[in-house]
């Protein structure tokens, strides 16, 4: 039972090609529900994993990786037929990458490197669900897209907000591991 959380963030990553078949070739409400799918198996897993105390630093990776490469697919996808800018896409990217360089700095110096998610960082990721979402239920012709500039300020300002916290979480973790590391001699 400890390893349903990982096989539904594995799940989701498995997802992600098929979205993207359906959403290139303009199955619009196939894309919808494949990312509903994946949107709430990302909220899902972490439920579970609590609830059966089985949370592991395999599992938190996992469902980390499975959520950037999840979200920037679906944005690059989404700017590229100009529902969306693409300095969103590029925003958003910089921020994951900024993420993943300073968890693998501190992996690389530290034996015991936790990675903790954010209040931020988990509003974040929903605010940009429902992004995702609302841009797929206007493809689908269900909604317009009148108060979409509110949605990505929001998007940009929880993205920003959470990159410098992590930039400052990062920062504090290593410089407490250099100053631990010189401060044994």
């Amino acid at each position: 039972m400890n390893y349903i959380p990982n096989i539904i963030s594995g799940l989701r990553l498995l997802f992600i090609p098929i979205f993207v078949f359906f959403f290139a070739n303009e199955f619009y409400m196939i894309s919808l529900y494949i990312f509903l799918i994946m949107g709430i198996s990302d909220a899902l897993d972490g439920m579970i994993a609590r609830y059966l105390k089985s949370e592991s630093s395999v599992g938190a990776y996992l469902d980390a990786i499975a959520d950037k490469i999840m979200i920037n697919v679906s944005f690059f996808m989404i700017c590229s037929i100009s529902i969306l800018p693409f300095y969103l896409f590029f925003i958003i990217l910089l921020r994951d990458c900024a993420i993943l360089f300073g968890i693998l700095i501190n992996i690389r110096f530290s034996e015991k490197f936790v990675m903790r998610p954010m209040f931020i960082s988990k509003l974040n990721t929903f605010m940009q669900i429902i992004l995702v979402l609302i841009c797929l239920l206007f493809l689908n012709k269900m909604i317009n897209l009148t108060y979409i500039q509110y949605i990505i300020n929001v998007v940009i300002v929880t993205t920003i907000f959470s990159l410098v916290e992590y930039l400052y979480n990062f920062k504090r973790q290593f410089i407490s591991k250099n100053l631990n590391y010189t401060s044994k001699t």
